[in-house]
């Protein structure tokens, strides 16, 4: 056991276990509590927590406390303190490789069990415990939750500031930029916002607030149910995958909206009408179904028969599958994707944020949506030779507080006449700059705007050489002097 937190001590030290800093550093140099030592006395330790998490979970009504609180109910009720309960996680770790176990699958409950105590007795802020007596879908149905939440990032990122000196926070969906210092909690020496070099307009962003027949489009939850709104938002994707060749992927903000128009879309015969253009698969919470689902998708688009992708902001596909050339030309973002809000544990978070960081909650919600929406629409735009149209389908996208809030290299591509069209404008809009990226695109037109020429390349290696120069010619004169 000891050679075991020399191990993980050893480790941190080496930055291979910093994804998942269980252990805090104070535990690597405390002594082990006596009554968690021995393997017999840590499993009826554990096995009295266990019990007492069973208890707590027979609730009827929701119970939300701070991990201060919870630790303070665990001593005086089953006799634990804060102490062993930090080391439980090691300590099983320990255990399992004493016994020589390699399956560790059938003891990932009890790891949960120990993590969760570390955890809870570790971080007495920035965390919050909701107990959650059934699920909100089926109120009706017995069915506890505990969970222990995190509302403060900048917890996450406190290791990280600690050990390296110098930080670099990059990506494409870093906007806007100002929300990151606060929720992180760190003070920036350079903070910018970079476009893309672009030899051509290689991307089209639309705002279509409205359809056909003039009637507006949104997700509120006012127009969720709308026949209408719905009707609309088919007959944008069915006149996007008539103009657009090879793929086209459309974000939904949830599972349920998205099965709820799916089916309309059914009802209405829109279905009908887009199997004659491009074939359909449908992202689902199931990672198996949505495997087999997005390999056909690439199947469709690589034999030329084309596709339409219907998937969810949040959920596998918008995370980390990528939509290169043919397999994404057109991106639909159907609503703007604000995450459930009734959420307790949002709730939590959101007061959290209020109090500590006097962030309103408005302003988190909707940098929180429009950075999902940008994540979603990027999927289109993964290279310099790439190009894509990027629709946000709802009428909100218009507002200056949410066109603010996407990046710079989408906002620059962005102008006035592409806001608030109806959807033959952008299918107009469409055809006309996908005739445009049908011409003949070298590497020769890239030269000297997107990529470098032979000549800037040799005049950068000439310049860094006299740096070089110069700096050797400093040190010697200074040894001189010496």
């Amino acid at each position: 056991m000891v050679q075991g937190l020399k191990d993980a001590q050893v480790q941190r030290e080496t930055d291979m276990v910093m994804a998942n800093p269980v252990l805090p550093a104070d535990v690597l140099k405390e002594v082990v509590p006596g009554n968690i030592r021995n393997a017999d006395h840590f499993l009826s330790f554990l096995r009295r927590f266990v019990e007492y998490i069973k208890t707590r979970l027979r609730v009827h009504h929701v119970v939300q406390e701070s991990p201060a609180g919870f630790l303070k109910d665990v001593a005086s009720k089953i006799c634990i303190e804060r102490k062993p309960l930090r080391f439980c996680a090691e300590r099983l770790a320990s255990l399992l490789r004493t016994l020589e176990i390699t399956d560790m699958t059938e003891y990932g409950a009890l790891t949960l069990i120990t993590h969760f105590a570390t955890l809870v007795s570790t971080y007495t802020k920035g965390f919050t415990i909701i107990v959650e007596p059934f699920d909100d879908k089926t109120p009706t149905v017995i069915n506890p939750i505990l969970h222990f939440s995190c509302l403060d990032s900048s917890i996450a990122m406190a290791p990280v500031f600690t050990r390296f000196q110098t930080v670099v926070i990059t990506s494409g969906t870093l906007s806007p930029m100002d929300m990151y210092p606060k929720i992180l909690d760190f003070d920036p020496v350079i903070m910018s916002s970079f476009t893309m070099t672009l030899a051509r307009p290689c991307l089209l962003p639309m705002i279509v607030s409205k359809g056909n027949d003039q009637v507006a489009i949104s997700s509120k939850f006012e127009t969720r149910e709308d026949t209408a709104v719905i009707r609309n938002y088919g007959q944008l994707l069915v006149e996007t995958a008539k103009t657009v060749p090879d793929g086209i992927v459309c974000f939904f903000t949830s599972y349920l909206y998205l099965e709820s128009v799916v089916a309309s879309w059914y009802d209405q015969g829109i279905v009908d009408t887009l199997l004659r253009y491009k074939l359909l698969f449908i992202e689902t919470q199931d990672n198996a179904e949505t495997s087999y689902a997005l390999m056909n998708y690439v199947k469709a688009c690589d034999c030329g028969r084309g596709a339409v992708l219907l998937a969810v902001a949040r959920g596998k596909v918008s995370e980390g599958v990528d939509f290169d050339h043919h397999y994404g030309r057109a991106v639909l973002m159907f609503g703007i994707p604000y995450v459930y809000t009734q959420s307790r544990i949002l709730k939590a978070r959101l007061d959290y944020l209020r109090d500590q960081f006097q962030i309103r909650e408005n302003d988190f919600l909707t940098f929180d949506a429009m950075r999902h929406a940008a994540q979603c629409v990027g999927r289109a735009l993964r290279g310099k030779t790439d190009y894509g149209i990027m629709i946000f389908a709802d009428k909100r996208f218009s507002r200056q507080d949410k066109r603010s809030r996407l990046p710079k290299w989408i906002q620059e591509h962005l102008v006035d006449s592409f806001c608030n069209l109806s959807t033959e404008e952008a299918m107009q809009l469409a055809r006309r700059w996908l005739r445009r990226m049908a011409q003949p695109f070298t590497r020769e037109d890239q030269l000297g705007i997107s990529l470098l020429t032979l000549e800037q390349l040799e005049n950068s290696e000439k310049e860094k050489l006299e740096r070089q120069a110069q700096g050797k010619e400093g040190v010697g004169g200074e040894v001189m002097e010496l």
